[in-house]
């Protein structure tokens, strides 16, 4: 027989809600901009007992490289643990998610890029990472029908 006791305990009906971190990368000499070429950049660190459900790079101004420019996004550095394949020479949404990933006490957000051929510093792309604190509560329940 199906478990059909519905009374609420603790936090368990509170709804849940889903964090993103959105991260403008810009290549230049200037500070907090990325030098054009290959390399790997901490970008942040996300936070502790938290699943990281999508991911993309959304490019704005593309790269000149001239052959290739690639970019995966990883907890270590050059690391595609979370996407891989991001397209930075294409407008637009690009990147395939590789898969959920588990923060336990927490883990560093890194891009790493592979350029092929000259580039210079024009690039300009949005870093999103989806991510849900499953601990963290917004106070609300969610409906019970009896």
């Amino acid at each position: 027989m199906a478990f059909t006791d519905k009374t609420r305990a603790g936090n368990f009906h509170q709804k849940k809600s889903e964090c993103e971190f959105a991260g403008v990368v810009v290549e230049g000499t200037g500070n907090s901009q990325i030098p054009s070429g290959s390399g790997n950049f901490l970008l942040a660190n996300l936070p502790p007992r938290s699943i990281v459900t999508a991911a993309y790079i959304h490019t704005l101004v593309a790269s000149d490289a001239a052959t290739s420019n690639v970019a995966t996004i990883g907890t270590t550095e050059g690391g595609s643990e979370i996407l891989s394949a991001g397209d930075l020479t294409a407008l637009g949404e690009s990147g395939s998610f590789t898969g959920q990933v588990f923060t336990d006490t927490g883990v560093p957000l890194y891009l790493g890029v592979v350029t092929t051929g000259a580039a210079t510093d024009v690039g300009e792309y949005v870093v999103v990472v989806e991510y849900l604190e499953f601990e963290k509560t917004t106070g609300e329940y969610t409906t019970i029908s009896k």
